[in-house]
C-alpha cells in the first residue's frame, strides 16, 4: 500500500511540474514567436544593449574604467533630474514629492534571451527582502522566457511590481506609431500572465523617447518614468563606485536605476544593489516601488478647495 501511495505522489509531483512549465513556457513561446513581432524586429533590427556593453568586469581595462567614471561624472554635474526636465516632456517623471523614501527601479528583467541559465531573480528577491525594500522591475518582454512563473509571482508577493520596458533591449525611437504600439501591447500581454494587475508605469529603452512613442503611451494612459540617480552601471562595471555615486546624489523622492544582474552578464550589479540598499538603510530612507511612492505623494498633496 505504501509503495502505491509513494508512486501516486511521485506521478502527481511530476505531472504538476510539467503543467507549471507549460503554463509559463508555452504562452510566452507563442507570443515571442508571433509572426508580426518577428517581421517588425527584422525591420528595426538593432544591436542589443548588452552587446554594446561589458558583460564581465574584466572586459575593460583599468584605464578605460577610469575614463568612463570621469566622463559620466562630468556629464551629470548638472544632475540628471535637471537634464530630464530640459530634454523630456513635462509628463516624464523623475522625482516624487516625498520626505523619507526613494523609489528603486531595475531595468531589463528578468533574464536575457541569450543567457538561458543566467537568471538571478531569486537572489535579488532575497536581497530586497532582507533589507525590507521594494522595487519596480521594468521588464523586457523577450527576457521572460527563461524563468518559472512562480518565481516572478513570489517577487510580486513580496511587494515588488513589474512594468513595461518593451519587447527588446534596444532603442525604439525610429519605430512608427503602429509598430511601437504592437510591441508595447505584446509586452503588456506577456506581463498579464503574472499575478499583478497591469501597471501603467513605462520606461523607454535607453531613455530614448520619440514623439511617436509619447503619442502611444499617452493613448494608453501610461506614465513615463526616468531615474534622477543613475550611475551608468551597464557601462561602468564597478559595484563600489556605482553605489557611492548613487548614495552621494540621492535625496528623498529620488528615482534610482540599477540594471538587472544576471550570471555572467552585469553580475556586478548584484553587489551594487546590495551596497546601495545598505547605504539607503543607513540614511533611514524607505525603499519603495513606483506605485508606493506615487501613493505617498498623493496623500501628501494638499487639498484643492
Amino acid at each position: 500500500m505504501k509503495i502505491i501511495i509513494i508512486f501516486i505522489f511521485i506521478i502527481n509531483l511530476i505531472f504538476n511540474q510539467t503543467i507549471e512549465v507549460e503554463i509559463y513556457k508555452a504562452p510566452l513561446d507563442s507570443l515571442l514567436n508571433n509572426p508580426q513581432i518577428k517581421a517588425i524586429n527584422r525591420q528595426y533590427t538593432s544591436t542589443l544593449g548588452r552587446n554594446n556593453d561589458p558583460k564581465l568586469i574584466t572586459d575593460i581595462s583599468k584605464s578605460q574604467l577610469f575614463i568612463r567614471k570621469f566622463g559620466w561624472t562630468m556629464l551629470t554635474i548638472p544632475g540628471l533630474g535637471l537634464l530630464i526636465d530640459i530634454l523630456y516632456p513635462n509628463s516624464t517623471i523623475s522625482h516624487f514629492n516625498v520626505d523619507n523614501a526613494v523609489a528603486f527601479t531595475i531595468d531589463d528583467g528578468f533574464c536575457g534571451i541569450d543567457n538561458n541559465n543566467g537568471c538571478m531573480v531569486n537572489e535579488v528577491r532575497k536581497l530586497f527582502k532582507y533589507y525590507d525594500a521594494h522595487a519596480t522591475f521594468l521588464i523586457t518582454g523577450s527576457h521572460c522566457n527563461n524563468i518559472p512563473l512562480k518565481d516572478i509571482n513570489l517577487l510580486i508577493n513580496d511587494g515588488h511590481e513589474i512594468a513595461n520596458h518593451n519587447m527588446m533591449d534596444w532603442s525604439y525611437k525610429y519605430y512608427t506609431t503602429d509598430d511601437f504600439e504592437f510591441d508595447l501591447l505584446l509586452t503588456e500581454k506577456i506581463l498579464s500572465y503574472y499575478n499583478q494587475e497591469y501597471s501603467n508605469w513605462y520606461r523607454a529603452p535607453f531613455g530614448q523617447l520619440s514623439n511617436n512613442m509619447q503619442m502611444i503611451i499617452n493613448k494608453y494612459g501610461m506614465k513615463h518614468v526616468l531615474p534622477d540617480v543613475f550611475a551608468h552601471d551597464t557601462f561602468i562595471p564597478n559595484p563600489k563606485w556605482i553605489s557611492r555615486y548613487i548614495l552621494k546624489r540621492i535625496k528623498p523622492g529620488s528615482v534610482i536605476l540599477i540594471h538587472m544582474p544576471e550570471k555572467g552578464v552585469r553580475e556586478w550589479n548584484y553587489e551594487a544593489i546590495k551596497l546601495t540598499l545598505i547605504g539607503l538603510n543607513e540614511k533611514n530612507l524607505k525603499v519603495l516601488n513606483l506605485t508606493e511612492m506615487s501613493q505617498i505623494e498623493t496623500k501628501k498633496a494638499p487639498r484643492v478647495n
